[in-house]
C-alpha cells in the first residue's frame, strides 16, 4: 500500500519522528522495526545517508502514522463522515484502520482536482 501511494504522488516533508522505508536498501543501519523500516531523529542526516533531498524522495518511502495520515486527510478536506465510513468498511472487510484511512489517502490523490 504504501509504493501504491507513493506512486499516486503522496508529497511529504520529512520531519523527526516519521517512519520510512528504505527502498532500495541503501541504509546501512540496523533497524529495531521490521527489515528496511527506520525512525527518522534528523531530516538532515537521513538526506545525507541517502545522497540528498533528491535522493532522499527518490529511494525513500514515507509510512504515514495513523494520526499522520489522519492529518492528511483533514488537510486536503476529506470529510470526517467518509473517514468513519471506510473504517466501518475495514472492519466489514477485515482491513486494519489504518489501511482504510491509506485507502482514503489513494482516493483522494487519484480524484483529478477540481477547478476553482
Amino acid at each position: 500500500m504504501v509504493t501504491r501511494l507513493r506512486g499516486a504522488g503522496l508529497i511529504w516533508a520529512p520531519h523527526a519522528g516519521h517512519y520510512v522505508f528504505d527502498i532500495d536498501g541503501i541504509i546501512k543501519a540496523a533497524s529495531p522495526f521490521q527489515a528496511g523500516v527506520h525512525l527518522i531523529s534528523s531530516p538532515n542526516a537521513m538526506a545525507r545517508t541517502v545522497g540528498g533531498d533528491e535522493s532522499l524522495h527518490e529511494r525513500i518511502a514515507w509510512l504515514p502514522t495513523w494520526s499522520d495520515a489522519r492529518a492528511w486527510l483533514d488537510d486536503h478536506g476529506v470529510p470526517r463522515g467518509r473517514v468513519v465510513e471506510a473504517l466501518q468498511s475495514a472492519i466489514d472487510d477485515d482491513l486494519s484502520d489504518l489501511e482504510a484511512i491509506y485507502g482514503l489517502i489513494l482516493e483522494s490523490l487519484d480524484k483529478p482536482e477540481e477547478s476553482a
